[in-house]
């Protein structure tokens, strides 16, 4: 990791499984969740960008929305990327900000790991592997998502492809629990 480091943090989505209620602006510990990883993200020298609502997001962290709203994290990812000025020997870090315990050493690892030919994705102790826990080679994820082309309503696994072969970075699973749920909201709660 020789270039910048920032990050684009989803916080959009209709919370549908919530009832509605912004799911990155509810609090966990007294903390909304999306400021939980703003502040890790800020702990290793990460500049946040957040993509979605300004619920629950700290004062003078950026906020933009994907166009059209609710079109999807690929397309959150998308506007992500194009709001933020290109820069050489970057990395991007994509985190979900429904993630409330994914820690500092988390996503300095995952950022020491990407590389142009492969990005990092965080895998919990089930294997199954979390790709708003990832980090990229800024060129890298700016040339995948040109060749997708249009993003919207489109599925984020495109992002990875069948061609890709990720690093693999296993992680405790509490830092991968993402609220989608009130069971989720619960098991979060009790951590």
């Amino acid at each position: 990791m020789s270039g910048p480091l920032r990050a684009i943090v989803l916080a959009g989505g209709r919370s549908s499984r919530m009832a509605g209620r912004h799911k990155p602006a509810i609090p966990v510990g007294g903390v909304p969740i999306v400021a939980r990883g703003i502040a890790a993200l800020r702990l290793i020298g990460a500049e946040p960008l957040v993509v979605g609502e300004a619920d629950g997001v700290p004062a003078g962290t950026p906020v933009i929305r994907e166009d059209p709203p609710f079109s999807g994290p690929l397309a959150a990812v998308a506007a992500g990327l194009r709001a933020l000025e290109a820069r050489a020997g970057g990395v991007i870090l994509l985190l979900g900000g429904d993630m409330p315990f994914v820690s500092p050493a988390t996503l300095r690892r995952l950022a020491e790991s990407a590389s142009a030919a492969r990005p990092a994705l965080a895998v919990d102790p089930d294997g199954r592997a979390q790709p708003l826990c990832a980090a990229w080679d800024e060129a890298a994820l700016r040339e995948r998502l040109a060749t997708i082309g249009d993003p919207v309503n489109r599925p984020l696994r495109l992002l990875l492809g069948e061609s890709l072969a990720p690093v693999h970075m296993p992680v405790l699973a509490p830092e991968l629990l993402d609220v989608d749920t009130p069971d989720d909201l619960r098991e979060a709660e009790d951590l």
